[in-house]
């Protein structure tokens, strides 16, 4: 029986999504029950309010990103960078995001960007879900269902930003799980492996982490990274979309792993959260039962019936409307896009 305190305003426990200048190449977006979304294929631009510094301060950076939807890998990287790096000064990046769909060919996007850009640029990055990847444009979407193995006929979707600067210095470190006792173990040494890269001692913390593991293994992710860089460093990031999951290490793919990014830099830095559900007021209680990362009670109570008592009795006029229709088509989550 594993006991800790759940707190519904509690921030921390939730992974947020960024990275410096917003970072919206989309880590698997969490569309895990999708079937039904309205979203049309292509991109669909998505209005935010960005905070944008004087020219001074960010002169010696430089951001790209770009997209494609071909499913030769070679294809695929070629008209992505070529978007990412138009106009840029320097065509080398230090940092390489890169997010495929689930399905695409991750080994080839990878060899493709080798022989592109050569051995210099970092890597970050994984899978995203099978049905979509996220860009600072919009949406794009290349599947037709969430989370399933998509068709040879549908497409498959890659986004990547690419990050030069002379103000930020980039460390890159992955793991796979199949070589360490455990994934803590296994974050550990992906942490150490991206500090190192940096030029910098592990006693140098970073000022963000950037973090992308596998599903079922955040927990212990997260621990292992804190172990190394402490509970001050902003550990952000998320799971990797699928079904195929798979993160990029610097020269292979892991099915079952975790990519990682320490960035250190005198510029400032700041995240959001963005997720598909609304908060609700806080509401605590002590968690009594768990079945891997499954809650089943809260203060020795079924977790169903903590929850639906928490949201007023939300849970249970969801079960009446299922009834009702004879299924339930989606998860409890909010559409982003009308």
């Amino acid at each position: 029986m594993a006991k800790g305190r759940i707190n519904l305003s509690d921030k921390r426990l939730m992974l947020p999504l960024i990275l410096i200048v917003a970072l919206s190449i989309g880590i698997s977006l969490y569309y895990l029950w999708g079937g039904r979304g309205k979203e049309e294929e292509g991109l669909r631009p998505v209005p935010k309010e960005t905070r944008v510094l004087p020219p001074a301060e960010i002169a010696g950076t430089e951001v790209g990103t770009g997209w494609s939807t071909k499913q030769n890998p070679a294809e695929a990287v070629s008209e992505a960078l070529q978007m990412a790096l138009e106009g840029k000064r320097d065509r080398v990046p230090d940092l390489l995001i890169v997010f495929p769909s689930s399905g695409s060919d991750l080994k080839g996007v990878l060899s493709s960007i080798r022989e592109v850009l050569g051995k210099k640029p970092m890597v970050f990055g994984g899978t995203s879900d099978s049905r979509a990847v996220m860009t600072n444009r919009g949406f794009v979407h290349v599947a037709k269902r969430a989370y399933e193995q998509p068709s040879k006929e549908e497409g498959r979707g890659l986004a990547l930003m690419t990050v030069k600067s002379k103000d930020i210095t980039f460390g890159v470190g992955s793991a796979n799980f199949a070589d360490y006792p455990s994934p803590r173990e296994a974050s550990k040494a992906a942490a150490l492996a991206a500090i190192i890269k940096a030029g910098k001692s592990p006693s140098d913390r970073p000022n963000m982490v950037l973090v992308a593991p596998t599903l079922g293994t955040e927990e212990e992710v997260v621990e292992g990274i804190e172990e190394v860089v402490g509970r001050n460093t902003p550990i952000l990031g998320g799971t990797v979309g699928g079904p195929q999951l798979a993160v990029f290490g610097e020269n292979e793919v892991f099915e079952k792993g975790l990519s990682l990014a320490a960035i250190y830099t005198n510029l400032p830095i700041g995240w959001a959260f963005e997720g598909g559900f609304d908060t609700t007021p806080a509401h605590s209680g002590i968690v009594t039962r768990v079945d891997g990362q499954a809650i089943q009670e809260i203060d020795h109570q079924p977790a169903l019936n903590v929850y639906n008592r928490w949201l007023d009795g939300k849970i249970d006029r969801l079960f009446e409307e299922v009834k009702e229709r004879g299924s339930w088509l989606s998860g409890l989550g909010r559409l982003r896009w009308e």
